[in-house]
């Protein structure tokens, strides 16, 4: 079984010795993919950094949950797979459908490009989604690349969004992610044109190596509506200068998960980064030679922030914030009044 949770025996033993001491009492997850039977086309898989998959539903998140953070109240904010070929109406209405309110809480997929005003409104509203996920795949250009912000989330879109005061998980686009100046300026243009709208940037902007985070985070901070998760960041350096040059009242945590549960490690290198898994993937180098024995993306993610926190002695409070606080007080903001 290729989910790293402390089902394995070296995961139990890294979690009560590395971790456990660590956690707080309540976890919410604001980073979770959702795969519902059938949103992937017929014979074809999803692949979770190497391990193929064809869905991944509430009830495999319920299972790891408490396999991950053993004897912990648990929580997260839940959407789908933001994959072109995908059934995107299937996998909103399962979230619409299958999130509680209390435990699990839905953002919905947007496809700028299929997604008219009315219909959007009239779905955010009646599956009570709490957020959009907007991804740069679904503005559909030849270069990846060369998408901007605005092409994501259109003003007609993000009207709705802040006419309701919702929350948009926002992946960036572009090569330079976080420091890229157009997706700067574009970022301050979008959180000060809609202020009611609560911005989260994925991945603490895609800044998963260090060069790419300095002087970067510091020029967003005054954004009173952006917030970070800290999705795959397996980086303490990275992490350390968020804690240091960003507000801990708009710092969410968040996992990626399923790929998280995948064993496997973000590592920096010369300014850059790749994973480093045990088997091929897309985006890895593996370990072809099977030298290493690996735990999760999640686990060495929650060993980084705790090297960071405790490098700038941060109190409990800031812990407790983060894994839960934080996120849920951000979720209250957008719930239906």
């Amino acid at each position: 079984m290729w989910r790293e949770t402390t089902k394995h025996e070296r995961n139990k033993k890294l979690f009560e010795e590395e971790i456990a001491e660590f956690l707080p009492a309540r976890i919410l997850d604001f980073h979770v993919h959702i795969l519902n039977a059938g949103v992937i086309p017929g014979g074809s898989t999803f692949s979770c950094a190497g391990h193929p998959i064809d869905q991944y539903e509430l009830k495999d998140l319920e299972q790891d949950l408490a396999e991950l953070y053993p004897g912990r109240e648990t929580a997260a904010v839940c959407f789908g797979f933001p994959e072109v070929a995908y059934d995107r109406d299937s996998n909103n209405a399962y979230l619409a459908g299958a999130c509680d309110h209390w435990r699990f809480f839905p953002f919905r997929l947007f496809d700028p490009m299929e997604d008219t005003t009315e219909r959007l409104r009239k779905e955010l509203m009646e599956g009570r989604f709490l957020g959009i996920k907007p991804y740069p795949d679904y503005v559909r250009k030849a270069d990846i690349n060369a998408v901007e912000i605005p092409e994501m989330l259109p003003e007609r879109a993000m009207e709705v969004v802040n006419e309701l005061g919702l929350i948009v998980m926002l992946h960036i686009p572009r090569k330079g992610r976080l420091a890229d100046e157009l997706n700067q300026r574009q970022l301050v243009e979008l959180c000060t044109k809609y202020p009611n709208a609560k911005i989260v940037m994925a991945h603490v902007g895609r800044a998963y190596f260090l060069k790419n985070a300095v002087g970067h985070l510091d020029k967003l901070r005054e954004l009173t509506n952006l917030y970070v998760d800290l999705a795959m960041l397996n980086h303490w350096e990275v992490l350390e200068y968020l804690f240091l040059h960003f507000l801990h009242n708009r710092i969410v945590y968040g996992t990626d998960i399923p790929i998280g549960l995948a064993p496997g490690k973000s590592v920096e290198i010369n300014d850059q980064y790749t994973y480093v898994t045990p088997v091929p993937w897309a985006l890895s180098i593996s370990d072809d030679h099977r030298k290493l024995v690996f735990t999760s993306f999640l686990y060495e993610e929650l060993r980084a922030i705790k090297k960071a926190v405790a490098r700038l002695g941060l109190p409990r409070s800031f812990v407790e914030d983060i894994f839960w606080n934080n996120g849920m007080a951000l979720l209250h903001k957008a719930a239906p009044k």
